[in-house]
């Protein structure tokens, strides 16, 4: 485990300050250059990188651990750049997604197998996406073009990292930029599957999703 060396740690550290609109030029260049980048979420602190990069995504999957799964959450900058990339789910999932997005739900779809990294689906030919809920993320994403892979900042089995630091003493300089938004603590998205012709929960997360007509729900997550 690293150890705190606050010099050393200062010269990765990106503060977002009041605006941080304002730190895009600064961020959308690690991007280009295929980092991986810790960035706090509308939920939690992630580690992302470019999707299309299957350098840094590998290197993601390392830090977190082979044990982990590697089909990671897609940011995306809106419903359309998913749709993109992703087959059109039906009318009820569609409605769902208009009464939720953006927001912390992230919705599995059914992948095109044409425009979509063959490193990225599940072997179910699946993909996930999340639209977040802030200017900056949506943005961020929108200036890089594709979509950005976002993984909870953990080592696998473990607790999400609830601050900048904290994620500094277990990765250390593996990770190329941290973009420091100050404690965050919260839960994960709820995950939710478009594929059929209903929405179907598979996790329930931040966001409660009473009233909607989704089947298959688990006990909420405590």
């Amino acid at each position: 485990m690293p150890s705190f060396d606050p010099e050393v740690f200062e010269e990765r550290r990106l503060g977002l300050g009041v605006d941080p609109r304002t730190k895009l030029p600064k961020l959308l260049p690690e991007f280009e250059r295929e980092n991986v980048v810790l960035m706090p979420t509308d939920t939690i602190y992630g580690l992302s990188c470019r999707w299309d990069s299957r350098d840094a995504r590998d290197r993601i999957q390392k830090m977190k651990g082979q044990q982990r799964l590697a089909f990671f959450v897609n940011l995306v900058s809106d419903t359309q750049m998913a749709l993109r990339y992703a087959e059109e789910p039906g009318p009820e999932c569609l409605e769902l997604l208009d009464t939720t997005w953006p927001g912390p739900v992230t919705a599995v779809f059914r992948l095109r197998e044409s425009v979509v990294p063959d490193f990225i689906g599940s072997p179910e030919g699946t993909v996930a996406f999340r639209f977040p809920n802030t200017p900056f993320l949506q943005e961020l994403v929108r200036g890089v073009g594709v979509p950005l892979i976002s993984t909870s900042a953990n080592l696998s089995g473990e607790a999400p990292c609830e601050s900048a630091e904290e994620a500094w003493s277990i990765f250390g300089e593996e990770v190329d930029l941290y973009v420091d938004g100050g404690p965050v603590a919260a839960l994960p998205s709820t995950l939710i599957d478009v594929t059929g012709p209903k929405p179907r929960l598979l996790r329930v997360g931040i966001q409660a999703l009473r009233g909607l007509d989704i089947v298959d729900a688990p006990d909420p997550v405590e």
